[in-house]
């Protein structure tokens, strides 16, 4: 809230001169600092300031002719610049989260798309098909929270854990023979030829 400073009651003085300004906007002044020296014929007088705050504008300078009621200078009280500076603060802190939530980046989830593991239809070897289940839920479980990485270590270790143990697993690392030279381009071999000379030999 602004309020203004005027001319207290002097007397019976008019055009009372104002030969000091003690103050200059933007200085703060506590409660019954004085504001300007007034002089008149007899005396000179401080006029103080009614309450503390910060000089938003002075109307007088040094010369001019004052009397009761004249005013010298406009003051905002202290309890309007605390709620102003309140105020900035939540303003700086509201553009401050702001940046920082456009600056923060997206989380990305960098887990590769891998299919879940599907229970087959019991086998005739699976004397334990509830166990079974369980392990493929557990590895399913994996492959959502951890990750295709994750759970290829741990199968990893797991097979070697059977290594070690002296279990003997299953070789799928094999794959079907597909012979890819050409029959034209086969070297026979010596036993062949032998063949072929025993066998023109008969004839």
């Amino acid at each position: 809230m602004t309020n203004s400073i005027s001319v207290p009651d002097i007397g019976d003085f008019d055009s009372v001169e104002i030969i000091e300004v003690l103050v200059k906007v933007g200085d703060h002044v506590n409660k019954d600092d004085p504001i300007v020296t007034l002089e008149s014929d007899k005396s000179s007088v401080e006029v103080p300031s009614p309450i503390s705050g910060k000089i938003t504008e002075l109307n007088i300078k040094i010369g001019d002719k004052v009397s009761k009621g004249s005013l010298l200078a406009k003051l905002e009280d202290e309890l309007s610049i605390a709620k102003g500076n309140n105020e900035v603060n939540e303003d700086d802190v509201a553009i401050k989260k702001e940046t920082e939530k456009k600056k923060t980046p997206k989380k990305i989830n960098t887990i590769n798309n891998v299919k879940k593991v599907f229970d087959q239809s019991t086998s005739e070897d699976d004397v334990d098909p509830l166990e079974t289940k369980e392990w493929i839920e557990s590895l399913n479980a994996v492959i959502e929270n951890d990750g295709p990485s994750r759970a290829s270590y741990l199968l990893n270790k797991v097979v070697s854990q059977a290594y070690s143990s002296g279990l003997v697993l299953p070789d799928t690392r094999t794959t079907p023979y597909i012979n890819t030279i050409p029959p034209e381009l086969e070297i026979k071999s010596p036993g062949n030829q032998n063949i072929e000379k025993k066998n023109s030999s008969i004839y």
